[in-house]
């Protein structure tokens, strides 16, 4: 089924994955540039987009622990947009807490007359050639003043398309991240299957089931696989 806009309610979602390598980088410098001339303050989305939370562990099973009294902070990305990066104590552990509702001024994958384009501060490149199930396109960048790494992760074909914005905090070591359909959830509620791609809106009756469901399974795209490895390596190496 096309998706003609990919704005959608977003879950909180929790990540400690790594993944394999693959994908194609954009060229930095040139995006670099011409995004951050054009970086402006952020617009409100047509639809509100829950807080996304997602910190790296720093052993198996554990959250992000960072320094007491850090500040909350407003970045500029490199999107257009902003995020909100806050600290909530919890017991023995600090979480990372990264809002990003605003980080998109508009949806940065389209489909238009089957093509795919990516979207960024005004500027839009056809990509479709460029990306499948397997593929990725990724716009790495990493700000000057703030040290916030950046990679959008963008893939798959008309049919079933999707992004990710991978994000390396400054210093923390940990990473946000936020998209739509770079993951699938697999359950079976009421002895019916369901697929239900991450950020789509799921029916409210599901939602309540939420405890009952079996045979759960959450399945990445293999395009945001490799691409997340690529954002991992871009921002130890960076």
């Amino acid at each position: 089924m096309k998706r003609l806009e990919i704005s959608r309610l977003m879950d909180e979602y929790v990540d400690d994955e790594f993944f394999p390598q693959g994908g194609e980088t954009a060229d930095v410098q040139a995006v670099k540039d011409r995004v951050l001339a054009k970086a402006g303050p952020a617009k409100k989305r047509r639809k509100p987009l829950k807080m996304v939370l997602l910190a790296a562990a720093l052993a198996v099973g554990c959250v992000l622990c960072i320094a007491a009294g850090l500040p909350m902070m407003t970045y500029q990305l490199f999107t257009g947009g902003t995020m909100v990066a806050d600290v909530e104590m919890s017991g023995p552990n600090r979480h990372i807490y990264s809002d990003l509702r605003n980080a998109f001024p508009e949806d940065p994958l389209v489909l238009e007359d089957g093509r795919l384009l990516l979207v960024l501060n005004g500027e839009r490149t056809d990509i479709t050639d460029r990306i499948d199930m397997e593929t990725p396109y990724i716009v790495e960048h990493t700000d000057p003043e703030t040290d916030l790494s950046s990679s959008l992760i963008l893939g798959g074909t008309s049919e079933d398309f999707g992004w990710c914005l991978w994000q390396q905090l400054p210093n923390q070591g940990g990473y946000s991240a936020y998209g739509y359909n770079y993951r699938v959830t697999h359950f079976v509620c009421d002895g019916v299957a369901y697929e239900w791609p991450y950020g789509d809106n799921l029916d409210e009756s599901l939602l309540s089931k939420r405890n009952d469901w079996e045979d759960v399974k959450i399945v990445w795209q293999p395009w945001c696989e490799k691409g997340e490895q690529e954002a991992q390596v871009f921002a130890h190496n960076r």
